[in-house]
């Protein structure tokens, strides 16, 4: 089948499900156009990165990055689509210009659509879709309030009526869509498992950001926002200077939020690292955390780095949350203030058996097996 992916990512950007689903579409013989995050001039001004990263991908056009997949950059659009049920429309309009040439050369004539935010649903019906997909891996309210809350309910509610299939990365995401669409399917994150096991891989060098840092190694990777526990993690340094910290992604948040936490001497944040690295990262790793708050902007995920540990087989230890809760047998979960002593028995408890019935069990949460699910549900 022909894919037109409407993404809510860069290809480049944050590695997550649009890219792995989208990729291995692409490996088992189905095209795929993969047209990246639409963005407004609000966020040209906001995010520089962005702003290089669009301007390099307009120079390059129409790109074939691997067999059967074709990456699209679109130019900034206007913004308020998030506060202007119209401006949704307009952008729409002119996304559906700007789309013609690519999808007249590759030939997509009837694509089956798949989109990833509210905003997509004004793009319904544009392109002559056989079948149109929401995977919805964020919950779009969540900070949100007042008029730009109500806008971004009211379109999601227009999407998932008018799909055909939804797929929901975690249960309570599930249960609050599928009252608008019968044919709504609870399908979690998953990992590459092949990639995530190459820590345990004799030939995998250390990287060398964690390769003479003392052991015990607590090590965290994904993006350091609101969502992480940064009282809980500064405690977790305080309380056992003997145990190295390492923050690895891209941070949002102020330098002023985060100074309590980098002035301690066993903390190191590393920023942002290629998805090709992060198997040489957690290979120093003795525990793996996933630190949440507990709050709306948790709850409705289901976190990607689960499944990336268990791949790379190293003990977790994880706050209270939903989609961990399942796996309990293989997973460590604590209160914060049980959080040292937990890590300290899971430092204690880690043996080769442990390890190996980690990524027995990730095998069983391979992105492999989602797209399964997924096709499995498409009509």
């Amino acid at each position: 089948m022909d894919v037109l992916c409407f993404s809510s990512s860069d290809w480049h950007g944050k590695w997550g499900s649009r890219q792995q689903v989208m990729g291995i579409l692409a490996r088992r013989g189905h095209r795929v156009l993969f047209v990246e995050q639409m963005a407004g001039w609000e966020h040209a001004a906001r995010y520089p990165d962005l702003r290089s990263r669009r301007r390099q991908r307009r120079r390059e056009g129409l790109q074939e990055i691997q067999p059967h997949l074709w990456l699209f950059a679109l130019p900034w659009l206007l913004p308020g689509r998030y506060y202007l049920k119209g401006m949704n429309r307009i952008n729409a309009w002119l996304v559906t210009r700007l789309l013609r040439a690519p999808l007249q050369a590759l030939g997509f004539n009837t694509p089956v659509l798949w989109v990833y935010k509210p905003e997509h649903a004004s793009l319904l019906g544009r392109f002559h879709e056989s079948c149109r997909v929401y995977h919805c891996i964020d919950e779009f309210t969540v900070g949100t309030h007042g008029r730009k809350r109500r806008l971004i309910l009211e379109l999601e509610q227009a999407l998932l009526q008018q799909v055909d299939v939804v797929f929901a990365n975690s249960q309570l995401t599930y249960e609050a869509k599928r009252p608008y669409n019968p044919h709504t399917y609870h399908i979690p994150s998953g990992a590459d498992v092949a990639h995530f096991q190459q820590a345990n891989a004799p030939e995998t060098r250390l990287h060398p950001d964690v390769a003479e840092l003392p052991h015990p190694i607590l090590i965290f990777v994904g993006n350091i926002n609101e969502k992480i526990d940064l009282t809980l993690l500064t405690a977790i340094a305080r309380e056992r200077p003997d145990w190295s910290l390492v923050l690895v992604g891209h941070c949002f948040l102020p330098e002023a939020r985060l100074r309590p936490l980098l002035q301690m001497e066993n903390v190191h944040l590393l920023g942002k690292r290629p998805f090709a690295t992060l198997p040489s990262i957690l290979k120093a790793a003795d525990v793996c955390l996933l630190p949440y708050v507990q709050g709306e902007a948790t709850l409705f995920r289901s976190p990607l780095k689960l499944y990336e540990y268990l791949a790379a087989g190293r003990p977790i230890v994880s706050t209270p949350h939903p989609e961990v809760a399942a796996f309990r047998d293989v997973v460590a979960i604590a209160l914060p203030a049980e959080f040292v002593a937990t890590i300290a028995a899971a430092l204690q408890a880690d043996a080769p058996t442990a390890r190996q019935q980690r990524l027995a069990v990730a095998h069983q949460h391979s992105w492999e097996k989602r797209v399964d699910q997924m096709l499995e549900h498409l009509p």
